[in-house]
């Protein structure tokens, strides 16, 4: 995870940037951060503000030939309901919604680690209150990028945090949960950064896997490989 971190000081001095990122080792519990020591033996205090996102904010190069695997399983087709910049809730995003009934299963793009899995949500409504009730599972690929599977079944998550996963494993199941007006999987690819992440443009395999392309809405496309 990468931290943002700004103190304010009263008779301290901090020996790093009292406004620095910081970046956390996965999987730890305890991170020294920052180290104070008091200017005088008068009265000491601090305060902090923060803010704190998953992978690390400075990557910048990350393989952008990569072709991905349709999210879900072999012999099954799926239209695209709103593809990158659509006009329900995709403005200036590359994401893509997949037009998936509760209970498809969900398969795992690209290689990579688990990050968070959220499963204990159960609804869905149109409007902003609603935004934060979406199920997910995102996963960190080699190269840094991250990969948001959103809107699944409530209890839907079949992989846990920290648990590594190849490319085509079951992760989930597809809901209709949080800010959604119907079933469906939402996906996208994406760099992380404090104010929002960076969508990503990101190109399938289709067919058999021996051509590939970048998903156009209102079109479908079987997965015929394994």
């Amino acid at each position: 995870m990468s931290v943002w971190l700004t103190l304010n000081l009263d008779n301290l001095t901090a020996r790093e940037d009292p406004q620095r990122t910081y970046l956390l080792p996965p999987l730890s519990s305890h991170t020294r951060l920052v180290e104070m020591t008091s200017i005088t033996r008068e009265r000491t205090s601090y305060s902090f503000n923060y803010s704190a996102v998953f992978g690390d904010v400075r990557q910048g190069n990350f393989d952008n030939d990569y072709v991905y695997d349709l999210p879900y399983e072999t012999g099954a087709s799926w239209k695209i309901v709103q593809g990158y910049n659509g006009s329900f809730s995709h403005q200036g995003e590359n994401s893509i919604d997949f037009d998936m009934p509760e209970g498809s299963e969900v398969h795992a793009a690209r290689e990579g680690v688990v990050i968070a899995v959220v499963q204990n949500f159960n609804g869905n409504c149109w409007s902003e209150e609603c935004k934060k009730m979406a199920n997910y599972v995102l996963i960190m690929h080699p190269d840094g990028t991250i990969a948001d599977y959103s809107h699944l079944l409530n209890n839907g998550a079949r992989v846990h945090v920290g648990e590594t996963v190849q490319r085509g494993q079951l992760i989930a199941l597809s809901g209709n949960t949080g800010f959604s007006r119907g079933p469906h999987l939402h996906f996208d690819c994406y760099l992380p950064g404090f104010d929002g992440k960076r969508t990503l443009v990101t190109r399938f395999r289709t067919g058999t896997g021996a051509t590939s392309t970048v998903l156009t809405q209102n079109k479908s496309y079987r997965k015929s490989y394994g």
